[in-house]
């Protein structure tokens, strides 16, 4: 148990008093530093949270007031922000009802590609697209388009006895060769053919 003032000599107290004025020039030198000052003051209020500090005191009390402030103010952000999307989208639904005549089962369908685990589609616009797509049968192809195409074979009379034959073609091309060399060079094709001396 320590000695009370009353029990110290004079050299005891003097050494007392020398160690009490250190404490004091550092609590001071701490106190009085703007980098330091909080962090003391607030040490102090943990050793007694009674302790009246008005400047700690009234920078906790404006701090809980903006921190309830700033609260409330995120929720009504995040409100907003919900009602803004819900608006977008249900916007974007009733266009997409006007402008494609959806149903609610259509909606519903709609909705559902939206959401597909694999493959979504983001938008009401696009997903309406897919699904009136998929209700559609196919068109079927008109009869004319599936009967076989005929051709009229240009000069059938030359070439149609070597149709089958291909001995018979090759020599009914080498003849057709033969007499269009001719008319070249005979100077029956106009600008072509042997040069004619004067």
């Amino acid at each position: 148990m320590p000695k009370s003032l009353e029990d110290m000599d004079h050299g005891e107290l003097y050494a007392f008093a020398q160690a009490a004025q250190r404490k004091v020039t550092m609590f001071d030198q701490v106190t009085t530093n703007p980098e330091t000052r909080e962090i003391a003051l607030r040490a102090l209020k943990k050793v007694n949270p009674n302790l009246p500090i008005p400047e700690i005191d009234a920078k906790d009390a404006v701090a809980a007031e903006i921190k309830i402030e700033r609260e409330a103010r995120l929720k009504l952000e995040e409100r907003l922000q919900t009602d803004e999307i819900r608006r977008s989208i249900e916007a974007r639904k009733a266009r997409a009802v006007k402008d494609y005549g959806l149903n609610e089962a259509d909606i519903i369908a709609v909705e559902k590609l939206m959401i597909d685990g694999e493959n979504p589609i983001p938008t009401y616009d696009a997903a309406a697209r897919v699904h009136l797509a998929s209700k559609q049968s196919a068109t079927p192809t008109p009869a004319a388009w599936t009967a076989p195409t005929t051709y009229e074979m240009p000069e059938k009379d030359i070439w149609g006895p070597g149709i089958g034959h291909k001995a018979k073609l090759d020599k009914i091309a080498l003849n057709e060769a033969f007499k269009a060399a001719a008319e070249v060079f005979g100077g029956k094709v106009p600008g072509l053919g042997g040069a004619r001396s004067n």
